[in-house]
């Protein structure tokens, strides 16, 4: 079965990096957490608290679909975050957009699983009317 493609469009924390040698470096020496710790403090309150919601809201989506699912993060601030805004009639973040077709906004977890479930469950169907059609 092929993954199901979620669109994730939401405003994006960023950290500025090091170069691949250094980040090493870091890493081993301890230095990296409080680096990006630094770098988080910086930003608001509401913007903090949104990206770690979300951060936990991917690792259980990643962890309950497996390989089921193919997540891809996107900036509202990008040139393609600006363009799925304005495809899809985006106005509130973070917006859910499944296989490019269906969308939600907000923070229901419920309601997105059922998005998916239904993806899931028609791709299956699809799946098994192909075997069928193709058994002699």
């Amino acid at each position: 079965m092929k993954p199901i493609r979620l669109e994730i469009i939401t405003r994006v924390v960023t950290f500025l990096g090091t170069c691949r040698r250094c980040q090493i470096f870091f890493d081993q020496a301890g230095l990296d957490k409080k680096i990006y710790q630094k770098e988080m403090e910086e930003y608001p309150p509401d913007l903090k608290e949104e990206y770690m919601k979300l951060s936990d809201w991917i690792r259980e989506l990643s962890r309950l679909y497996k390989h089921r699912l193919l997540i891809k993060l996107i900036d509202v601030q990008s040139p393609l975050g600006i363009y799925k805004s304005l495809r899809h009639r985006i106005r509130t973040y973070p917006t859910f957009i499944v296989e490019n077709k269906d969308t939600y906004a907000g923070w229901d977890k419920s309601q997105l699983e059922n998005l998916l479930d239904k993806y899931i469950q028609d791709a299956l169907q699809s799946k098994r009317r192909t075997l069928q059609t193709s058994l002699p």
